[in-house]
């Protein structure tokens, strides 16, 4: 449904999706997990926390191998979710990208760069991708209209 959707910002990423974003969040793959499968799991991303992306996305991956077969499933069901989403969001992207001003196409190339630097950790690209609230307020709030974040 709807609200089971994963919540996808533009330029996402696997790892994105695995951080919870309030202490009571789990990824839905996790729902019926027990207390240490998900214990488990959140040492993972504590242990690749400053890792990049690839690095991170590998151990989850690693971690999931190991789970019971309900909780695999579910996790796999999670990342083709999660890739067939990242292509709606391409696709609104490259739709976007055609109504942008000149000076809006250009933060969004500065900030795809950023997005596709695979050696960052995930707290390190969002440092860098904080560069958009340097942006002019009109180029700004264009981006963030085109992503679907705050105006």
């Amino acid at each position: 449904s709807e609200n089971d959707r994963p919540s996808l910002p533009s330029c996402s990423s696997l790892r994105r999706h695995l951080r919870p974003r309030r202490a009571e969040h789990v990824p839905p793959f996790l729902h019926n997990a027990d207390a240490a499968t998900r214990s488990s799991f959140f040492a993972v991303l504590q242990a690749y926390k400053n890792k990049p992306e690839p690095q991170v996305n590998a151990a989850v991956d690693q971690w999931a191998s190991a789970q019971s077969p309900s909780v695999k499933l579910a996790y796999t069901n999670f990342k083709a979710e999660v890739e067939k989403y990242q292509k709606e969001e391409e696709s609104a992207h490259s739709a976007a990208l055609a109504e942008f001003s000149p000076a809006a196409r250009n933060a969004d190339q500065e900030l795809s760069k950023i997005a596709a630097q695979q050696g960052l950790s995930f707290e390190a690209k969002q440092q860098k991708i904080n560069y958009i609230n340097s942006l002019d307020e009109g180029v700004k709030q264009e981006i963030l209209k085109a992503m679907g974040g705050p105006q």
